[in-house]
């Protein structure tokens, strides 16, 4: 694991733990707080010091994925990034996002399902790739 990145997320989890209440607050983060919580506990989980060893099909901030809609079985490539450097344009979806933060810890060949508005969507993620 890219160990800037490591002191990267670390960071932006202690940030989340001292800003919880004023996040919650936040209207422009699109996820509910329970699903906030969720997220910090997922990142706790894998960015714990020493690190937990994650697999190499495991989803991590900074992890390019292959996803598929199984609804209309199209693909998309997406990489998982903190907030500062997401850009939808280029494929760079924020942790904070309703789809980073439902991917992260997942692992390749998992389904995930995502309410989007008023549409369910469901994603098989076909690919995983730690080291874009």
């Amino acid at each position: 694991m890219n160990t800037e990145l490591f002191v990267d997320v670390r960071r932006f989890i202690a940030w989340l733990k001292d800003d919880y209440s004023k996040l919650v607050e936040f209207r422009p983060i699109t996820i509910r707080p329970v699903e906030l919580a969720s997220l910090l506990e997922k990142l706790e989980g894998i960015y714990d010091v020493p690190v937990n060893r994650a697999s190499s099909s495991t989803v991590l901030v900074g992890t390019k994925i292959g996803l598929m809609n199984m609804n209309d079985f199209t693909e998309a490539s997406i990489v998982i990034s903190l907030p500062k450097e997401s850009n939808p344009a280029e494929g760079k979806i924020s942790v904070l996002s309703p789809l980073g933060s439902t991917l992260i810890g997942r692992n390749r060949g998992e389904v995930i399902k995502l309410c989007l508005g008023n549409s369910e969507n469901m994603f098989c993620i076909i690919s995983v790739d730690q080291n874009p």
